[in-house]
């Protein structure tokens, strides 16, 4: 009897193993190259890496912000399919999680469809290891929307591939005839942090609102309004061009208020060179003025800064600068159920600075 059952159980096995490599092999994977990636500058369309800045700016930059630009946040690929199920697999090199925000929204992707100009979302089962994949099942046939999969917001992705069924057809979308985009400069509040995933940083669900294209060069801790960052913005003919840098310019020994004055006009002047009549928002710090916030040294920094951004503002409108706008962080108005620690908003956060967004944009670009 043993025998036997050794001769069974071998052969229950062999025919699991054979099942599992016919059903992979029944999968074709489609490679994510960088000519399919939107999100991103004019400048990265020659480029191979799945990042957010030109190999070019590699030296020039401070290495904190040349790292944080091979972060993949804002970069999604557009595609259509009639498979009921989709696989995602792909390497990251960095760390997985930050211990305020998890794997999901630090090295994890999101899958939405849009179909009728309607957005619909489907959550993946997802597994995290060298090679993490998320599946993606029962969605059904659409065969006429569009998905939308968005790449982790804080870790640098090494290579991605899209997986259907060997018998369901499947083709990238070439958005040629896209709008104009939407360039954001600023920190990790607009990179990302700290969102469940990456659907809900406010940058795409602005992007989704407004179907534009956005254009996410924000950086953990380093926005801060740098000569070769703005050039590159420069470079862009952008429908609009936000400014949100002043959770990384608080006023104190390091940055006296002239100089952050001096900072924002030296900005708006170096988009104003190449694009002199393009709308430009400037944005207050979004946790500035938080009802019910204790911690007063912090919220004084906010203040600060934002204060001198706005006094900043008020001065080259009475100039005679045309096309500036300034989004108040009262209009913002997040609250204390709005961020995970001290500035970084939660997805509730992120949904008021993303409504914030769109109904100013909506009026100025209509």
């Amino acid at each position: 009897m043993t025998g036997w059952r050794a001769v069974i159980v071998c052969a229950f096995l062999c025919s699991v193993c054979s099942l599992s490599v016919f059903g992979q092999s029944e999968r074709t994977f489609y490679p994510v190259g960088a000519e399919v990636l939107q999100g991103r500058s004019k400048e990265m369309r020659n480029e191979i890496s799945i990042g957010r800045l030109p190999s070019r700016l590699q030296g020039q930059v401070r290495d904190a912000v040349w790292n944080l630009g091979q972060n993949a946040a804002g970069i999604y690929v557009d595609f259509r399919t009639d498979a009921d199920t989709i696989v995602v697999r792909y390497a990251v090199s960095g760390g997985l999680n930050m211990p305020h925000m998890p794997t999901t929204g630090v090295s994890g992707v999101d899958l939405y469809l849009k179909e009728a100009n309607t957005w619909r979302w489907a959550y993946g089962s997802y597994q995290f290891k060298d090679t993490i994949q998320y599946t993606f099942s029962n969605i059904g046939n659409n065969k006429t929307g569009v998905y939308r999969l968005y790449l982790p917001l804080y870790n640098t992705v090494k290579w991605l591939e899209i997986g259907v069924d060997k018998s369901q057809w499947f083709s990238f979308v070439d958005n040629k005839e896209k709008k104009a985009p939407i360039v954001v400069y600023g920190t990790s509040i607009a990179q990302g942090a700290c969102v469940s995933r990456p659907g809900m940083a406010w940058t795409n669900i602005l992007g989704r609102s407004l179907n534009n294209e956005v254009i996410n060069l924000a950086f953990s801790g380093n926005g801060r309004l740098e000569q070769p960052v703005l050039d590159l913005i420069a470079q862009e003919d952008a429908a609009a061009y936000v400014l949100d840098c002043l959770p990384n310019l608080a006023v104190g020994p390091q940055r006296n208020e002239k100089q952050l004055d001096s900072l924002i006009v030296g900005a708006i002047k170096t988009i104003r060179v190449k694009h002199p009549q393009k709308p430009i928002v400037l944005t207050g710090h979004s946790s500035a003025f938080t009802p019910g916030f204790m911690n007063k040294a912090t919220l004084a920094e906010y203040e600060k800064s934002t204060e001198v951004g706005k006094a900043t503002f008020d001065r080259l409108i009475k100039e005679g600068n045309k096309n500036l706008y300034w989004l108040d962080s009262r209009e913002i108005a997040l609250d204390v159920n709005s961020t995970v620690d001290y500035a970084h908003p939660n997805d509730y956060g992120m949904n008021k600075i993303a409504q914030s967004y769109i109904r100013l944009l909506q009026k100025i670009l209509k």
